[in-house]
């Protein structure tokens, strides 16, 4: 339990600063730091022609947290073969040469918006399974193995998920204590609602699904008015598959650091600790339509 309010070695090793993308791509080619010609060397993994996973990341304007989820997926040992694809988004920072620094497959979608994103990823993927990813986020290096077992091994689950913890923006101990409160509030908050209601808990940056369902349900829907559904495009997607399977959690080995950017987009951490606290109290028990998915 300690542990959670503190950053563990592994993540804040990916989390260092790294090389400034528009400064390398006009460095002499093939002359890169080490650090970074390791990320390129390890990302090389992903170079498969018959994937059966296909992780999927959207990226808009990414270019200050990219390199470090891909520093983070470098360092993966899937068990099956894997491919990566990044749909970029309209950036117009350095996302695009970061992916082409480091050799990474990326699609173009000019339509704006994440859902676009992830759809142009999910079309573009050849592989049987999706590993849903965000391009500011940190992952394990044994994450993903264990939900592609699952959807395998059990037919009757539809999508699977896992845990998550914020990385604070400014790197504060004392504000990584105030995260962690929050994230066993909200891990509290879903431990309550019933076992329908749990879509509710996916996340974008962390679950999986299999790519035929979610072609069969239309993929990811766009425009969401999230004043009237109360959810955006990763709780949608959860929901529309949790009418073809099972939604499951898996507690172990697949929790994932991410920025803490969602929060702060509240005005401030406490901002975001009570505006949840009304709204995990509200839609507890509500229905799927309407229930929060954030």
């Amino acid at each position: 339990m300690l542990s959670r309010f503190f950053i563990p070695k592994w993540v804040r090793y990916h989390n260092r600063p790294q090389p400034n993308p528009k400064r390398l791509y006009h460095n002499i080619e093939g002359y890169f730091p080490l650090e970074l010609k390791d990320i390129i060397e390890g990302l090389q993994q992903f170079k498969t022609e018959n994937p059966v996973v296909s992780i999927v990341i959207p990226a808009y304007n990414e270019e200050h947290d990219l390199l470090k989820t891909l520093s983070s997926l470098a360092a993966l040992k899937p068990k099956y073969p894997t491919e990566l694809i990044v749909a970029n988004n309209n950036s117009t920072d350095g996302t695009q040469a970061i992916l082409d620094i480091c050799g990474v497959k990326s699609v173009f979608e000019k339509r704006q918006g994440i859902s676009y994103a992830r759809q142009a990823g999910l079309e573009a993927a050849k592989g049987t399974y999706i590993l849903s990813a965000d391009a500011d986020s940190i992952y394990p290096n044994d994450w993903g193995n264990r939900f592609i077992e699952v959807l395998i091994n059990h037919p009757e689950v539809a999508c699977i998920y896992g845990r998550y913890s914020f990385i604070p923006h400014n790197g504060s101990a004392l504000t990584r204590i105030g995260l962690a409160l929050h994230e066993l509030l909200a891990e509290f908050a879903f431990n309550l609602r019933p076992k329908h209601l749990e879509c509710v808990n996916v996340m974008g940056f962390n679950f999986a699904y299999r790519k035929a369902d979610a072609l069969d349900i239309g993929g990811f829907k766009h425009n969401l008015n999230r004043a009237v559904t109360q959810r955006s495009e990763d709780g949608w997607m959860a929901l529309e598959l949790s009418k073809l399977g099972a939604v499951k959690l898996v507690h172990t080995k697949n929790r994932v650091w991410t920025s803490d950017r969602r929060l702060m987009n509240d005005g401030s951490l406490w901002a975001a600790f009570t505006n949840r606290i009304r709204r995990y109290l509200k839609n507890m028990f509500s229905q799927p339509q309407t229930e929060i998915s954030r």
